[in-house]
């Protein structure tokens, strides 16, 4: 993935930092997106050893880029001293994404997609229950 070449405001990226920080210690975090995801930091200004390491990481383990991104975050003074802590920012996060004010039409997308889907999966039952005649 080649990140987009205009860099964001560092503060944006530290907070991202932190958001995958708190998602790796929940077990929440595919540590697949994270080479990724530390060009993007590397681009917006996050001058850190780890996060430049972790940019590079392709084909590294799993372990090796969770231990990265934990370390980047200890480096950076955005690591949690405990997961009750991690899970308190991680649930404000949600919070604060099921109220911005793009969730009314985050939730209508979802719930047309979902009702699309049942539509799709009753018109196959229906048609397998009841075959032409003829």
């Amino acid at each position: 993935m080649s990140p987009d070449p205009t860099p964001r405001d560092p503060s944006v990226a530290r907070s991202e930092i932190r958001d995958s920080e708190a998602q790796r210690r929940l077990g929440l975090l595919p540590s697949g997106v994270l080479p990724g995801r530390a060009a993007r930091w590397v681009v917006d200004g996050v001058d850190d050893p780890s996060v430049r390491t972790l940019a590079e990481a392709q084909t590294s383990t799993d372990d090796d880029r969770e231990a990265l991104l934990a370390r980047a975050a200890t480096d950076l003074g955005l690591g949690f001293d405990s997961v009750r802590e991690a899970r308190a920012h991680h649930g404000q996060r949600v919070v604060e994404s099921m109220t911005a004010a793009s969730a009314p039409n985050d939730a209508l997308g979802f719930s047309n997609g979902f009702t699309d889907t049942i539509e799709e999966s009753v018109r196959d039952s229906i048609s397998r229950l009841f075959k032409p005649r003829g």
